[in-house]
């Protein structure tokens, strides 16, 4: 057919040239699509892409505190993480020691409490905090990722050390 023909009438009184095939095929790779960003939307609502959702963090358990960091984070974006003290008659002053790949990876952009006191080492920056009931207590750091990728990193709470892993987007 020519630029200058008509198309046939169809059956139902349209004139219009049509090409079923290709129609069926983008229909085929239409509804694949669909499935495929409803996938996308499932994960980042479960906090797959970071930025809140069960999957954005992770919690380790140790003898003498619970710390809940980011599993996924944003480059340049804000994230927290909470060490909860767990109570300890035996001592009023808990340390924390955040190892020098953790500086790397992030930038302290706040920390709740305030400590009473910081001291440099060869393995990191540690943090001093006062619980003078005893009753343990809970800090936050506001973080912000300095650095896209993965990253591995330690924390010593006390006397004991876990080695943690977030993985942050760009």
């Amino acid at each position: 057919m020519s630029s200058f023909e008509k198309p046939a009438v169809r059956k139902d009184g349209l004139q219009l040239e049509e090409h079923r095939g290709f129609q069926e095929r983008f229909w085929t790779i239409e509804r694949f699509s669909w499935g495929f960003f409803a996938v996308i939307i499932f994960a980042a609502l479960l906090g797959v892409f970071g930025s809140g959702g069960p999957l954005a963090t992770k919690v380790s358990e140790l003898e003498r505190a619970v710390v809940e960091h980011p599993r996924i984070g944003r480059w340049e974006g804000t994230d927290e993480m909470a060490i909860r003290f767990k109570p300890d008659p035996a001592s009023s002053e808990r340390s924390l020691l955040l190892s020098n790949a953790f500086a790397e990876v992030f930038q302290i952009e706040d920390i709740q409490p305030l400590p009473a006191r910081t001291t440099i080492e060869a393995n990191g920056q540690r943090l001093f905090f006062v619980s003078p009931a005893r009753n343990g207590g809970v800090v936050t750091l506001h973080l912000r990722a300095q650095a896209a990728g993965p990253a591995n990193f330690d924390v010593m709470v006390d006397d004991e050390l876990v080695s943690l892993f977030s993985f942050i987007f760009p």
